[in-house]
């Protein structure tokens, strides 16, 4: 009888937990399922503010993903443009002590470090975008099933 009582309040405690509780995160897919049992049992519980918590979320992702921004590699040309500074500064205390053939090696790895890190960045820059794009997509697939599930809009 004891395990019986503990058992009941405990599941009580979690039902009350999963009433009360939200996912900070989208967990509706592209078909429309909910991903994860706790999410499921939220949806059951909350019934329609889940669904409206749910479009609240999916719907400040896609504002985010779509809204322009600086390119990734901005805050990282950022620092190398600091360390360019400070490495420049360096060489012209260091100057006296460099032969002419040391100080010409030194020009041309600048150079070669430039020209490698605009490549990286350029693939960089690139590789968020095309993540940027599927968010994207995938947010305008799961917004209009949201929609539907609070019977807002019809599914195409």
């Amino acid at each position: 009888m004891y395990k019986t009582i503990v058992i009941l309040i405990a599941i009580f405690i979690y039902c009350a937990y999963l009433f009360f509780s939200k996912p900070d995160s989208l967990v509706i897919n592209e078909s429309g399922k909910i991903e994860g049992l706790a999410n499921k049992g939220r949806a059951m519980l909350q019934g329609e503010r889940f669904w409206k918590n749910q479009l609240k979320v999916a719907t400040g992702l896609f504002n985010t993903s779509t809204k322009p921004h600086l390119p990734s590699s901005e805050e990282m040309q950022t620092l190398y443009n600091k360390l360019r500074m400070d490495e420049t500064e360096l060489n012209d205390r260091m100057k006296e002590l460099y032969t002419p053939e040391e100080r010409m090696a030194v020009l041309y790895r600048i150079k070669a470090d430039s020209i490698e890190r605009a490549g990286k960045w350029k693939k960089l820059d690139k590789v968020d975008e095309e993540l940027r794009t599927v968010e994207t997509d995938k947010l305008k697939i799961i917004i209009p099933l949201i929609e539907a599930k609070l019977h807002i809009v019809k599914p195409d």
